[in-house]
C-alpha cells in the first residue's frame, strides 16, 4: 500500500478553501490525472487515468466531514484508498494538509510501474499548487453578493474570474 502526506499554505480562509475542496467535480481541474468525479447519491464515482493508459474507477464515500475543518474519505468499490484533508486556519490563510493512502493498480506490481512513470509523491505537491493557484487566483470573496465560487467557475480553462 502507498502513502503520501503533504502540506501547503494558502492565501484563502478555510471555510473559502474547504468549499472548493467539498466539491471533487472540480477535481480535474487541478488533478491531471483525474478524468471524471460525479455525485452517486450518498457516493462519488472515480474515474482516472492509470499507468499504461487504462483508466481506475471507483466508489466512495466521505466518513468525516467538519466543514472549514476537515474531510475524510474512503474508497468503497473498486481501487482501495482513504483520505483526509485537513484545513487549518491561519489569519487570512490557511495551512492545508493531504493525506492519503492507495493500493495502485494492479497492486504491488503497479505501484513500481506507477513510479517508474510518475512518483505519486510529485503527483500531489503538483495538484495542491494548481489547487493553490487556482484558490487564489479565481476563488476570491465575490463582489456580487455570492460567498464563493465554485471550481468550475474559477476553471482557469474557462476564462472567467470572480
Amino acid at each position: 500500500m502507498g502513502a503520501v502526506s503533504k502540506y501547503i499554505r494558502i492565501d484563502a480562509p478555510p471555510q473559502q478553501v474547504y468549499q472548493l475542496w467539498r466539491d471533487p467535480t472540480g477535481f480535474p481541474e487541478f488533478m491531471d490525472d483525474v478524468e471524471q468525479v460525479e455525485q452517486r447519491g450518498d457516493r462519488w464515482h472515480w474515474k482516472v487515468a492509470g499507468p499504461a493508459g487504462i483508466s481506475v474507477e471507483w466508489d466512495s464515500v466521505i466518513v468525516e466531514d467538519v466543514p472549514g475543518e476537515k474531510l475524510a474519505w474512503k474508497s468503497v468499490e473498486g481501487h482501495s484508498n482513504a483520505g483526509v484533508v485537513r484545513f487549518d486556519g491561519r489569519g487570512d490563510a490557511t495551512d492545508l494538509e493531504y493525506a492519503i493512502e492507495f493500493d495502485g493498480p494492479g497492486g504491488k506490481p503497479g505501484e513500481v510501474v506507477a513510479k517508474l512513470f510518475d512518483d505519486p509523491e510529485d503527483k500531489v505537491q503538483r495538484a495542491l499548487e494548481s489547487f493553490k493557484r487556482l484558490v487564489e487566483k479565481d476563488a476570491r470573496p465575490r463582489t456580487d453578493g455570492r460567498g464563493h465560487v465554485d471550481a468550475q467557475e474559477a476553471s482557469p480553462n474557462t476564462g472567467q474570474s470572480g
